[in-house]
């Protein structure tokens, strides 16, 4: 494999994604919705409501084979960032056609990154904008544009601070979403692939994320956030606690969310409803 800018405009063969309320409770469960009191996302008799990043469960389907189409070999790959626009709001039902199109290709020196822009559209029109970093471990040195830098971390005692749990099951209730990688699931597969132990899928994360939002700076209302985004900078272990900072100017949020001492949303921006 020779990665490089030339891959930039590749396009990925259009995907189709349909769900219903289970689907979206499925959804919040995994990403750690407990009752009572998130009962507006597990609870088919209140919608039930949707939360944002649902949307990149549609995504996860339009990039899942990008290692096969840019003919990536045996390279590692890993989630490096994330980006999620929304147009409007989720329905507790729907079907969504996802294309993409390789729109960046960076050379962070040893690896490289790929950036995939997938657009989700349904009858009514545009639904949901995505851009994901795609890191290729050993995949660099090509010679080409290293890429934007991290953005700065936010100073001072956050405005607000949500603690979650992470259970020991947390993982194998989010691969019924459509992420089956057994690096998520079983300790000798994480192992093979250099890992001390299973770890929480990123996209997971992510969704953990969203919901510290909705509930800490939303009203509890995922209809207030209209996009978030993130770098991925440590994995998450299963059975221990997960918190998120959030810094509220306006409509304007900055976040990041940390295992203990080790960050592992980096770089987080949200923007919530006016």
């Amino acid at each position: 494999m020779t990665l490089t800018a030339e891959a930039v405009g590749t396009t990925l063969d259009p995907t189709t994604f349909a769900w219903t309320e289970t689907d979206a409770i499925l959804y919040a469960l995994g990403v750690g919705a407990r009752p009572p009191a998130e009962l507006g996302l597990l609870d088919e008799r209140r919608g039930p409501a949707v939360l944002p990043t649902f949307a990149l469960i549609a995504n996860w389907w339009a990039v899942k084979d990008l290692r096969a189409v840019l003919n990536v070999g045996p390279y590692p790959i890993v989630h490096g960032g994330q980006s999620l626009s929304l147009v409007r709001a989720l329905q507790p039902h729907g079907k969504v056609t996802v294309t993409g199109e390789v729109t960046a290709v960076w050379d962070k020196g040893k690896h490289a990154s790929i950036e995939v822009t997938t657009r989700g559209s349904d009858a009514d029109g545009e639904l949901f904008v995505a851009v994901g970093q795609t890191m290729v471990l050993g995949g660099g040195g090509f010679g080409g544009e290293r890429g934007p830098a991290a953005g700065d971390e936010p100073d001072g005692d956050a405005d607000v601070t949500i603690d979650d749990e992470i259970r020991p099951e947390q993982a194998a209730i989010y691969r019924l979403s459509g992420d089956r990688n057994p690096l998520h699931i079983d300790p000798a597969a994480a192992r093979k692939a250099g890992f001390d132990n299973v770890f929480l899928h990123g996209l997971c994360t992510f969704g953990f994320a969203a919901r510290a939002l909705v509930n800490g700076v939303g009203n509890g209302d995922p209809e207030m956030l209209r996009s978030i985004s993130c770098r991925f900078a440590k994995p998450v272990m299963l059975g221990a606690g997960l918190r998120t900072e959030i810094w509220l100017d306006g409509t304007e949020v900055r976040f990041r969310t940390s295992q203990g001492s080790a960050v592992a949303l980096s770089s987080g921006t949200a923007t919530l409803r006016g």
